[in-house]
């Protein structure tokens, strides 16, 4: 028989070994069956702010091998001008068991290497020059790319089947904008209220596929940097009106005959 125990914890009831296995396979079991297949990556939350010397990563739930964490307090990284790039990255470090407890390990580290390595999870990245301050605003789908004295989040790793994507407010703020133009591609409006009306990450594999069917050159690489640029291409075509003289050549072509 297939089931489903819930314990109840009350008052003047004894503490059962059946409820703390049932609390356990619930809490811990049911986060690893949901993300079966998902690349490494932010599930959720993690939204980082910026005070004039510390990044603070706030609470949310990260997804490492297969296992979900909850990073549930925010937490300070000291940062300093250098006129140079730096990694913010969250890296597993393995676990600790115990005969009560297994205690798994993370921490937070500034970095020069803007390789992602195994067990590895970066969070932003940034140039901040002298006398600057660093910012974690965005004007525009085009400003999440900015290089200098602003959190890129272009590179950080959503978790999702298959290959890990990106940001869910970056692609939001692409629909967003493709949105407040004219757009005669139906594909184009398909895609935009798509990821409007998902509650999360959009996979790799649906936004190569877009760019590829946009574009006409069949699929493009996976790759976080190539994707947000491919996606910014089609922005700044629709915002040239280059979309709509596309379709509308297509529109108004005759044919003579002598």
């Amino acid at each position: 028989m297939i089931g489903q125990i819930f314990p109840l914890f009350r008052e003047g009831h004894l503490l059962r070994t059946q409820m703390l296995e049932a609390f356990t396979d619930y809490s811990f079991r049911f986060g690893e069956l949901l993300y079966t297949g998902y690349a490494n990556g932010i599930i959720s939350g993690c939204q980082l702010t910026t005070t004039e010397d510390t990044i603070i990563v706030h609470p949310g739930l990260v997804l490492f091998f297969g296992k979900v964490f909850y990073i549930k307090e925010p937490t300070p990284v000291n940062y300093a001008p250098t006129d140079e790039l730096r990694i913010l990255k969250l890296h597993y470090l393995g676990e600790e068991q115990t005969e009560s407890m297994i205690r798994y390990e993370m921490e937070l580290s500034l970095e020069e290497d803007s390789k992602q390595k195994e067990g590895q999870i970066e969070m932003c990245r940034f140039t901040l020059q002298q006398g600057a301050y660093l910012r974690c605003q965005y004007q525009s789908f085009e400003d999440w790319g900015t290089a200098y004295d602003t959190l890129n989040m272009v590179h950080v790793p959503y978790a999702a089947l298959g290959h890990s994507t990106l940001h869910p407010e970056l692609l939001r703020t692409f629909a967003k904008e493709m949105l407040t133009h004219t757009l005669e591609n139906q594909m184009d409006i398909s895609f935009c209220l798509d990821i409007l009306s998902r509650g999360g990450a959009v996979c790799s594999e649906a936004l190569t596929a877009y760019i590829g069917l946009h574009n006409g050159v069949g699929t493009v690489k996976e790759n976080n940097q190539e994707i947000y640029n491919g996606l910014l291409d089609i922005l700044r075509e629709v915002r040239s009106g280059g979309n709509q003289k596309k379709v509308t050549s297509k529109k108004h072509r005759s044919i003579l005959i002598d």
